[in-house]
């Protein structure tokens, strides 16, 4: 007679794992906000506690609490009208905004910045490339939905696969051997892996940007004689990412600015971006047109 399986137990910490969003807790929180959140659960709990509902006060600060501490806030979309308050306040914007990261600090000793892509000074605009590169069936459309080809899609990734487990060295010789226009690159690491180019070392481009655009720059080879847009093309490879190409953890979406402010005004919405919450790096950002 068989036996079955028993089933099995629920981990408590996977099930908190699940309703937590790393993109606005940890390092990404906004403290600030983490702040009014908690004081109107605060304010909850006082009117509660007013009318003589203990339990249910009881309730709501621990909901509330856990909510703002997995979730880093508690008003649905904090973090879309949050800036907008911030800006228009008169309060300093420097009280939301702390000392620079050990990272920044130690680009800035060396003069260096971190550069966003290889594309940086192509010239060339999104819309441009979208549709040269789709005109060249490198890029699908369906409806309002943009997609690499099959073949494109999986020789990209086999591509990415291959230079994910190449050292540094190797990587950044591979990136100088395989684009004309980068003349010198450097490997450079503090808390985090670059790849430095041109002679002055004062761009540093992230090891995931790296071999995500290296392979992609490779494979639209194949297709594209346009030296401009194989580059540029690489950058748009960029959007389709949805794990980290260097450790594999899932990308989260992210603002180009914290949901405490940052430099926007009243009507400037923030660039939505693609981050490795593991590497700590920026994927892609979608810029947002000022309204």
């Amino acid at each position: 007679m068989s036996r079955e399986s028993a089933p099995k137990e629920t981990d408590p910490m996977d099930a908190l794992r699940t309703l937590s969003d790393e993109s606005h807790t940890g390092e990404n929180r906004c403290w600030p906000c983490t702040v009014l959140n908690l004081g109107l659960v605060g304010i909850g709990v006082v009117f509660l506690r007013a009318r003589n509902r203990p339990r249910a006060s009881l309730l709501v600060a621990v909901v509330g609490v856990a909510v703002v501490y997995l979730r880093g806030y508690l008003v649905p979309y904090t973090p879309e009208f949050a800036p907008r308050l911030v800006a228009a306040s008169p309060v300093p914007d420097e009280w939301f905004h702390g000392k620079p990261s050990h990272r920044e600090s130690s680009r800035q000793d060396v003069t260096r910045q971190e550069s966003e892509s290889l594309a940086d000074d192509v010239g060339m605009d999104g819309e441009t490339v979208l549709r040269e590169l789709s005109a060249a069936g490198v890029i699908e459309v369906e409806g309002a939905q943009l997609f690499l080809a099959t073949a494109i899609d999986s020789a990209w990734h086999e591509r990415m696969d291959e230079l994910a487990d190449r050292s540094l060295d190797s990587l950044s010789t591979a990136l100088q051997a395989s684009l004309p226009r980068v003349d010198y690159t450097e490997p450079y690491a503090d808390d985090a892996e670059w790849v430095a180019l041109g002679s002055d070392h004062k761009q540093l481009l992230p090891r995931p940007v790296v071999v995500a655009e290296l392979a992609a720059y490779e494979v639209l080879g194949e297709r594209l004689d346009d030296e401009r847009l194989r580059v540029a093309g690489a950058e748009a490879f960029r959007m389709f990412l949805d794990r980290c190409p260097v450790c594999g953890a899932e990308l989260v979406e992210s603002s180009s600015v914290s949901c405490c402010g940052g430099h926007l005004g009243p009507r400037q919405d923030p660039d939505e971006t693609l981050v490795c919450p593991t590497c700590e790096q920026r994927l892609y950002t979608f810029e947002v047109s000022d309204n």
